[in-house]
């Protein structure tokens, strides 16, 4: 099969939805014809157009759709790994052969301005329950909507004990200064103030780190660590540390509702401190692998001592529940299955 996969600001080394995907095609690309199709906010010269990527910047976009219309209809697979709100894939891809998965969270509002499209496509997949029902009160069919968690490669990442005063990493950090609200960095910086004994770590995404800084400079804070660069072995991050944080106050666009980083904190055998605005917090509280909150600065305070006083007890689910809800194996096995459905398909109704 030729599959395609249509993604934006494609970023394997450090971003979440683009991790998934470089997984879906490292995979398929053993055994069928993959490329990437990527349209980014980068150099405005910035472009690579061979037989396993297709990346351009976006104002090129209103140039090239005929060309990407083209090119998905010689494709056996279309596949969108965006959100259910996407804007630039459905509305030029042949959708007659397209899966999309739902990676990033969208607000409804923006969801019911693309239902005629939804609509058309054969399969469309979601991370959580949440947006599963989402689409099924907009009267999407259920059939076609299919659930599936994202997944970590639980073989690069081991558990080392942490040493010391307790530490925190949070490596989901915003790209943007207009999300630090919403990611929850006003809220980690009061409980910073409030905990001078804490160790708070956070690895950065290199966008929007000036801002960050100036932050940091202004509070004075000597515990807080910011590393403004791509780390490349995430697990010796996560063994310096006891617990990985997730502080998004509001569910908004674009959130990854099941942060990767969580994922691969689990995966190194470190719990999780989670706010209720991700769908990670029902998963986190079911299988008692971390603590969660409602984002506020005293309920996280509360969480935290919750941790801190009875740590081995969410420790020694963390490496269980990674194994267990979000292996590599079941990702790629479940996303075949998809694949070779919708092929057979196409090929039924094409005889």
């Amino acid at each position: 099969m030729k599959i395609t996969y249509y993604v934006q600001q494609y970023r394997p080394e450090y971003e979440a939805v683009s991790k998934e995907v470089h997984l879906l095609n490292e995979y398929f690309s053993q055994t069928h014809v993959t490329r990437i199709h990527n349209l980014h906010l980068d150099n405005l010269f910035e472009y690579s157009y061979n037989r396993k990527m297709i990346s351009y910047h976006f104002c090129y976009y209103p140039v090239l759709f005929p060309f990407t219309y083209w090119a998905s209809k010689k494709s056996d697979i279309n596949h969108i790994y965006t959100s259910l709100g996407d804007l630039p894939y459905l509305n030029i891809i042949n959708l007659k052969k397209t899966i999309l998965t739902a990676a990033a969270s969208c607000n409804t509002e923006k969801v019911k301005k693309r239902i005629k499209l939804l609509e058309k496509v054969p399969c469309i997949v979601t991370e959580t329950e949440l947006q599963r029902g989402q689409l099924e009160k907009l009267g999407i069919n259920k059939e076609k909507i299919k659930l599936i968690s994202p997944a970590v490669d639980t073989s690069s990442f081991s558990y080392r004990p942490a040493s010391g005063n307790f530490k925190i990493i949070y490596a989901s950090c915003p790209t943007r200064s207009q999300d630090f609200d919403k990611r929850g960095i006003f809220m980690l910086l009061d409980f910073a103030r409030r905990n001078r004994r804490i160790q708070l770590t956070l690895i950065w995404r290199i966008e929007a780190a000036e801002k960050m800084e100036e932050l940091l400079r202004r509070e004075k804070n000597k515990n807080i660590l910011l590393k403004n660069k791509i780390i490349e072995d995430m697990n010796q991050e996560y063994g310096k540390v006891h617990a990985t944080i997730i502080p998004y106050t509001k569910y908004d666009n674009f959130l990854k509702l099941i942060p990767n980083s969580a994922l691969e904190s689990l995966a190194a055998g470190k719990p999780l401190l989670v706010s209720t605005k991700t769908e990670l917090a029902k998963i986190v509280e079911k299988h008692k692998c971390g603590v969660t909150f409602d984002p506020s600065e005293n309920n996280l305070q509360e969480a935290f001592l919750e941790l801190e006083k009875n740590y081995e007890l969410y420790q020694m689910n963390c490496r269980t529940t990674a194994e267990k809800l979000f292996s590599k194996d079941r990702f790629l096995r479940e996303y075949a299955l998809l694949y070779q459905e919708l092929h057979l398909k196409e090929m039924e109704e094409r005889s």
